[in-house]
């Protein structure tokens, strides 16, 4: 009877044991995919920096050609664009804020969930990709453009964005770039706050001049301090937009105007 009992308890044990070694195995398994994935995803999006680099001069030629005609300088983005679109049609624009690691080309998908977990390349990533709002055109016929990104630990994707917390980061950093197939644009960062899902600041349409009047002070009311900066429904606006994790559901996001 003693003899049985040992026996199975060792065979619970052995049980017990490998259950256990399945665990660390799929946690290391889990962690070994992980890290991975963030290494590829940030060696893909250096080399899409780098050809964003190599064609620059490009871009310096659409913003310095004063006489050329709107539709010439369109076309100049385009084919500033070409290879980008030729790894994915659903590139839309490149963003960047200079001295930062904010340097991305910005998709546009079918809905707001794809691209949260496909890169560029539309291959599964944790970092997802920089995407706008599904909503928006991609022009400035947008009055709220929307921007979404991942907070990456590893200081990747929208993570610098929250540096913006700090009044003296943004004295530093008070300009977003955003060239898109058809123009090169900036724009000037005049609100931040971290806010919960709520609050409806996404919002892409607004039925007359007041209602976004209103909206439009509401955001400006809703930042961390005073940037200093204007704001009017006359302006357009870009909204970038990332987690961030003082609570549940938490969001910070940032809303800058058109420099026209």
């Amino acid at each position: 009877m003693k003899y049985k009992i040992k026996q199975k308890k060792s065979l619970n044990a052995k049980i017990q044991l490998l259950f256990l070694l399945a665990i660390i195995a799929c946690c290391i398994y889990q962690i070994t995919s992980y890290v991975l994935n963030i290494y590829y995803n940030n060696k893909l999006n250096s080399q899409l920096q780098e050809l964003y680099l190599v064609n620059s001069k490009k871009i310096e030629s659409i913003e310095n050609n004063k006489s050329s005609k709107s539709n010439e300088s369109k076309e100049k983005n385009i084919s500033y664009f070409e290879e980008l679109l030729a790894i994915n049609s659903d590139v839309i624009a490149w963003i960047k804020i200079s001295d930062t690691t904010i340097n991305y080309p910005v998709v546009k998908g079918q809905d707001n969930e794809y691209y949260l977990n496909h890169n560029i390349k539309k291959e599964s990533s944790v970092s997802g990709s920089i995407f706008m709002d599904y909503r928006n055109e991609g022009t400035n016929q947008d009055l709220n453009k929307i921007i979404y990104g991942h907070n990456m630990k590893d200081g990747s994707m929208f993570k610098a964005l929250t540096n913006y917390k700090k009044k003296e980061f943004f004295l530093a950093h008070p300009i977003i770039e955003l060239n898109t197939l058809n123009e090169s644009t900036q724009w000037e960062i005049f609100s931040v706050y971290i806010t919960d899902t709520n609050f409806n600041y996404i919002k892409t349409n607004f039925d007359n001049k007041e209602e976004y009047s209103s909206f439009l002070k509401e955001l400006k009311n809703k930042s961390l301090y005073d940037t200093g900066v204007n704001i009017t429904s006359d302006d357009i606006i870009l909204t970038l937009s990332t987690c961030t994790y003082e609570f549940s559901n938490a969001r910070f996001a940032i809303h800058a105007k058109l420099v026209k």
